[in-house]
């Protein structure tokens, strides 16, 4: 949804000179596209060293599990402030109020009006913190809750300031500028980087919370001074009046959208509770799982949804879906095979070190082997989300988003009953909420039948990898020759699974297919023709 600012941006060097017109609808897409993939790459190298240096202080305990709920506590209430609301509604309403003339005065009373919304989740935080965290959490000890419970007291400080962030970022992308969309993950990697060696040096877990506070407070005094600076916010000019009918247009204009970010985080709501009943550290092992298996969410599905969105070709749209398709279908599938075979050796080698445990080791690879039962088909599905939101299908794509977010809750509501399958369970519902993304993108659109065949088509390197796999585990005892052997196996399979899903490959089949059906047709035809004959 956020691709709607890519149209019709202005130049972000210069927000007063546009760029030539026959230039506007090519040039500024793609370098918008470019920057954000370049912002979500920096973010996520920085989280990946944040998340090591995590594992090698805090390990897989109690101190992360009651962190990580608290994030959870203060970021669910003011989820339908933020997230995809507000690029998906403020951005043409920003839009609309440049094309009027009044663009400051709008983004200045928007961020206001939001800011005073987000005021009313947090003082209901704090009031009912005890009560708030028994329903994140409440699996976890006494220690543990109280341990979150001050985490969350600290962090809601960050609440309003999250909101007011979000919102001079939606402001800035309508102006075809990217700064605080992309140094915001950035930022809070660094600041909680720098308070786990506090916490280090001084054993305070609390400037964890202080950490994430400031990221967040700094993100926000920043934007309003540098945009205020520039002009496009009129801090001077509010109003009550206008402060008032700028928040009820959002709230009005939110309707249809208000599922997307309930279903999302109330999902992770439902995986919270249920992996806190599990044993200490499980919160902990599905975000360290996670941090190795969002590599292909961000540094592929969202690079590549943004390309497809940013290409404003005149090809045929069934043809360029297709083309995203093939290449990601051949990479993911044996990827996916790859790390459900290997994620041991994988989160031994990459977190096994300092606090970080053999029994984290363990319940992390049981998190990321259910998570990447599902990956490719999460990856190839965001891509197509990203097709739907090309052809203004949001309505629809919501839909998708909010079926498939409540198939994974549903899915770890059933497996809580099963509680031998411990972790693997809930991996495999973030796997079952992919499967569902993908069904209904594929479903919706109009060449569902080809993009199925592809499918059933890649089920063939899936196997092979699976296979050589399986034959690497009994020859290699562990560690970096096992994994080296392993990532060979996989490019054998990726390219394999290229050769055969490429449209040459098709063709190839296709008349080969053709000439075997006039082979067979006229062998038939001169055995009939045989049986005439004697008669």
């Amino acid at each position: 949804m956020k691709a709607r600012a890519l149209k019709g941006t202005v130049n972000s060097a210069d927000p007063e000179a546009p760029l030539p017109a026959a230039a506007e609808k090519s040039a500024r897409p793609k370098r918008m596209a470019i920057v954000l993939m370049a912002g979500a790459l920096a973010s996520k190298l920085l989280g990946f060293a944040r998340e090591i240096l995590m594992a090698q202080i805090i390990g897989v305990s109690l101190v992360g599990d009651a962190f990580r709920g608290a994030i959870t506590s203060v970021l669910l209430p003011v989820s339908f402030l933020q997230n995809e609301s507000v690029p998906a509604i403020l951005i043409p309403m920003h839009k609309n109020a440049q094309r009027r003339g009044v663009a400051r005065e709008f983004l200045t009373s928007i961020a206001a009006a939001l800011a005073l919304l987000s005021l009313m989740p947090t003082i209901a935080v704090l009031a009912y913190g005890e009560f708030w965290v028994d329903a994140i959490v409440g699996g976890l000890s006494e220690e543990g809750r109280d341990l979150a419970l001050r985490f969350m007291k600290v962090m809601t400080l960050a609440m309003p300031a999250a909101v007011v962030a979000s919102c001079l970022a939606g402001g800035e992308l309508a102006s075809g500028v990217s700064r605080l969309t992309n140094i915001r993950a950035s930022l809070m990697n660094v600041s909680l980087i720098l308070s786990l060696f506090v916490t280090a040096a001084t054993g305070r877990v609390e400037a964890l919370a202080w950490g994430f506070a400031a990221a967040f407070n700094l993100l926000a005094f920043w934007g309003v001074w540098r945009l205020s600076r520039e002009g496009m916010l009129d801090i001077g000019g509010l109003a009550p009046a206008k402060v008032a009918a700028a928040g009820g247009e959002f709230l009005w204009r939110l309707r249809p959208l208000i599922a997307f970010p309930f279903a999302e985080q109330g999902n992770l709501w439902v995986e919270r509770l249920l992996a806190s009943r599990i044993e200490a550290g499980a919160i902990s092992s599905l975000d360290y799982a996670r941090t190795l298996s969002d590599s292909a969410l961000l540094l592929i599905s969202q690079p590549v949804g943004l390309a497809f969105l940013a290409s404003t070709g005149v090809e045929d749209k069934s043809a360029r879906i297709e083309a995203h398709f093939r290449p990601l279908l051949a990479i993911m599938a044996p990827a996916s095979v790859f790390l459900c075979i290997f994620a041991p050796d994988i989160v031994q080698l990459v977190f096994h070190r300092g606090a970080f445990s053999q029994a984290g080791v363990n319940m992390t690879s049981q998190a990321l082997f259910g998570i990447s039962a599902g990956l490719w088909a999460s990856t190839l599905g965001w891509v197509l989300l990203r097709a739907l939101n090309s052809e203004n299908r949001n309505a629809l794509a919501t839909l998708i988003v909010v079926s498939a977010y409540s198939a994974n809750a549903l899915w770890n509501l059933a497996a809580s009953y099963l509680p031998a399958w411990g972790l693997t369970a809930l991996g495999f519902g973030e796997a079952m909420r992919g499967l569902v993304l993908l069904a209904g993108t594929a479903l919706a659109l109009p060449n569902r039948r080809k993009l199925f065949m592809l499918l059933i088509v890649a089920v063939a390197p899936a196997c092979l990898m699976a296979y050589l796999g399986w034959r690497v585990r009994l020859e290699f005892d562990g560690g970096l020759p096992r994994l080296f052997a392993g990532g060979a196996a996989y490019v054998l399979c990726a390219l394999f699974a290229l050769a055969i899903l490429r449209p040459q490959t098709e063709n190839a089949a296709r008349k080969l297919g053709q000439s075997l059906d006039r082979l067979v047709t006229a062998i038939r035809r001169r055995q009939t023709l045989r049986g005439s004959a004697r008669k």
